[in-house]
């Protein structure tokens, strides 16, 4: 009885160990694959958040700035223009600041200035860098700032950033398949003289390995939805920090992901066990004790 017992905790402890395992790379093959369909989306995320400061002399009339804001306004490489008057940039600051950078002082000395966000087209280098000399050109401009750095770095590395993820996808999938293949291998190989003893006493091989082909399945599926349930919290995290990649088609892209996620799950933990029974059905006495 004692033993008997025993024997069921350790098979519960591996079935445990098991299910964690291929859990784990579920996971990261997931945010991998999530990573990768939203490569495009994430460059547009960025690039819609290109923006170039322009600031205006003291004194501006508001009617020139007016004037300014529709010229740009009917630019093709404007997305959005937004006039910050002194006061809304002294506010800003109080609330990046926590706490009132004027002091004692009771006059204002922050300059007008202008919010160009750019189309995702012109949000490259050469682009930029015209748009640039074209509104200095402006009446009224002092002095104009963009991330010149970030830019040039954005437009380099996005190309170089996809072919890694997809490199690295292929590459943690290969080690995905040897984790959980190996892990299966692990659990079956505390049953290697049970399965010999059921050939030796005439048990077809299909009938051995069916009881491990159902298991291996269960594993694969409650892996797969602990994997969905955290790749969803996940997810949810990623679109509090940044909303702006929320998409009407992101239900579609999530049951893509999800969907792979339990067939890589119930197909790699199938396959896995498969081939670790028939191995162990093939071997003889003495190798099952050097095994």
């Amino acid at each position: 009885m004692g033993v008997d017992r025993q024997f069921r905790a350790r098979a519960r402890t591996s079935n445990v160990g098991t299910i964690i395992g291929i859990t784990l790379v579920l996971v990261m093959l997931g945010t991998l694959g999530y990573l990768l369909l939203n490569a495009r989306k994430i460059e547009k995320y960025l690039k819609d958040h290109v923006q170039v400061d322009i600031y205006l002399s003291h004194g501006t009339q508001e009617m020139a700035i007016m004037r300014m804001t529709k010229k740009l306004e009917q630019e093709p490489f404007a997305r959005k223009v937004s006039y910050v008057t002194p006061d809304s940039a002294a506010a800003r600051l109080k609330k990046q600041l926590g706490e009132d950078f004027l002091g004692p002082l009771t006059e204002n000395t922050l300059q007008p200035s202008v919010e160009l966000k750019v189309t995702e087209a012109y949000a490259v280098p050469d682009s930029l860098k015209w748009i640039v000399e074209h509104i200095r050109q402006m009446p009224n401009v002092d002095q104009l700032f963009y991330n010149a750095a970030t830019v040039e770095n954005m437009h380099a590395n996005m190309n170089k950033l996809r072919l890694a993820l997809l490199g690295f996808s292929a590459l943690l999938l290969i080690i995905a398949v040897a984790l959980i293949n190996n892990t299966i291998r692990l659990a079956i190989y505390s049953k290697r003289f049970l399965i010999r003893t059921m050939h030796l006493v005439g048990a077809t091989a299909w009938f051995i390995k069916r009881p491990f082909l159902v298991g291996s399945l269960w594993q694969g599926l409650v892996a797969s939805v602990l994997a969905i349930g955290l790749l969803a919290g996940l997810i949810h995290v990623l679109m509090r920090y940044m909303p702006d990649l929320r998409d009407p088609t992101d239900a579609l892209m999530l049951a893509v992901i999800f969907g792979g996620v339990i067939v890589l799950g119930l197909v790699i933990s199938l396959l896995s066990t498969w081939f670790a029974v028939r191995r162990y059905l093939r071997m003889n006495t003495d190798e099952l004790n050097w095994s």
